[in-house]
């Protein structure tokens, strides 16, 4: 079972079972059912994915639209670094993936706030999950919940080695990406481009 649908395990065993009793007792409303059904085979969508053999890239750690491409000075990464903000509505694919191959060094949950992903302070105050990834370099992953996506799914512990474009863990539901990358990298992205995480580059070394 690929990792995203295992996480709506429960609801489809659930809806299943209220299809065939409504199949049984009252069959106008199995459609109902049904729909949820497909919505959540939808959403927890998995495809499969080979990063582009390249060295030096930066690759999209999620599926969306960039809203922000800005600098900023990042304890981990250091000062100047890039930051790339990248919004996943629902109807994006939601697994998460690292930009670069490398160690995770860190993982860490911080608790806070569920403003609309869109709202620039979101990923300020908003519950959150980091990874700090070393490798050629490093780079930090935040996982930004929302009003809807209210839980952050993680697949990979601290000091695991991960291959880039390797799946790292998914949000549910609409929400906010960051991915921050050395000063000394180039970034390849403006807002309102569409990204797939673990395909599309999004930044290079000089």
């Amino acid at each position: 079972m690929r990792l995203a649908f295992s996480q709506a395990r429960a609801a489809v065993i659930l809806l299943v079972l209220i299809t065939a009793i409504l199949a049984w007792v009252y069959p106008v409303l199995v459609l109902v059912p049904l729909a949820l059904l497909a919505f959540l085979f939808f959403f927890y969508r998995d495809p499969s994915r080979q990063a582009p053999e390249k060295e030096g890239v930066i690759l999209a750690p999620a599926d969306g639209t960039v809203t922000q491409v800005i600098n900023t000075d990042c304890s981990y990464v250091g000062d100047g670094a890039w930051q790339v903000s990248i919004f996943m509505s629902p109807l994006s694919v939601h697994v998460n993936r690292s930009p670069i191959a490398g160690v995770v060094e860190s993982i860490s949950h911080q608790t806070g706030k569920f403003l609309p992903a869109m709202n620039p302070e979101a990923p300020l105050v908003n519950e959150k999950r980091s990874y700090c990834i070393r490798g050629q370099f490093r780079v930090k992953v935040v996982q930004v919940a929302g009003i809807m996506a209210r839980r952050t799914v993680n697949w990979v512990r601290k000091d695991q080695e991960v291959a880039q474009g390797e799946k790292i863990g998914m949000i549910k539901l609409g929400s906010c990406t960051q991915v921050t990358f050395p000063a000394g990298c180039k970034a390849l992205v403006a807002e309102g481009d569409k990204v797939q995480a673990g395909l599309t580059i999004i930044g290079e070394v000089h």
